[in-house]
C-alpha cells in the first residue's frame, strides 16, 4: 500500500511539474518563436495593409454591420438573435477583460508595419485575445441560429482572419489567440440555451 501511494505521488508530482513548468514554459517558446518568424517573412509583411483592415473591422465595426443588416432586413425573430448575439458578446467581453485582468500577459513588443499605417493599442494586456473571443463567440452564434453552410463558413473565416490579423501586428502570441477563440465558442455554447429559454426561441 506505502510503494502504491508513493507511486501515486510521483506520477501525481510528475503531472504537476509538466502543467505548472514545463507545458508554460514550452507554449512561452513557441509562442516568442512564431512571432519572431511573422515578423521576419518578408511575403507575409506584404499582408500588413489587409491585417490591418481586419484588425480594425475585428474592433466591432463587421459584426456591427451584420447586426445592423439583420435589424433592418430581418424578421421579428432575427431581431431576436440579435439581441442573443448582443448580450453574449457583452458577457464575452467582461470575461476577458477578467481574465487580462488576472494575468497580466504583456503584449509582444509592436513593430509598426510597412508603409507606416499607423495603429492603436486598445488595451495593455495580452491574454487572451478580446478580437478572437468576441469573434468566435458571434460566428458560434450565427451558426446556432442559421444553421446554412455557407453562412457559417463566412462566420468563421472571418472570424479567424480577423484573429490572424492580431497575431500579425503583433498584438497578440498565438496562445493568446487560440485561447480568446475558445473562450468565445465556450461561453456561447453555454449561454445560447440559457437565453434561449429565457426568450423562448
Amino acid at each position: 500500500m506505502g510503494r502504491t501511494q508513493a507511486a501515486l505521488q510521483r506520477r501525481f508530482l510528475s503531472l504537476y511539474h509538466y502543467l505548472a513548468d514545463v507545458l508554460p514554459y514550452t507554449i512561452v517558446l513557441w509562442d516568442e518563436r512564431y512571432v519572431r518568424f511573422v515578423r521576419a517573412n518578408r511575403l507575409l509583411k506584404r499582408l500588413s495593409p489587409a491585417m490591418i483592415i481586419a484588425t480594425y473591422f475585428g474592433d466591432g465595426y463587421l459584426w456591427g454591420l451584420v447586426g445592423l443588416f439583420i435589424l433592418i432586413w430581418g424578421t421579428p425573430l432575427d431581431r431576436k438573435y440579435v439581441m442573443v448575439a448582443f448580450a453574449i458578446t457583452i458577457i464575452n467581453i467582461a470575461l476577458f477583460r477578467f481574465l487580462k485582468f488576472v494575468f497580466k500577459r504583456a503584449r509582444p513588443l509592436y513593430q509598426a508595419p510597412p508603409y507606416e499605417l499607423g495603429y492603436r493599442l486598445l488595451d495593455t494586456y495580452s491574454f487572451p485575445s478580446g478580437h478572437a473571443t468576441t469573434s468566435f463567440g458571434i460566428a458560434y452564434v450565427l451558426s446556432h441560429f442559421y444553421p446554412i453552410l455557407p453562412v457559417q463558413i463566412a462566420a468563421y473565416s472571418a472570424a479567424s482572419i480577423i484573429a490572424i490579423s492580431r497575431i500579425h501586428m503583433a498584438e497578440h502570441y498565438p496562445s493568446d489567440v487560440i485561447s480568446g477563440a475558445l473562450l468565445g465558442v465556450l461561453s456561447s455554447a453555454f449561454l445560447l440555451p440559457i437565453f434561449e429559454r429565457i426568450l423562448r426561441l
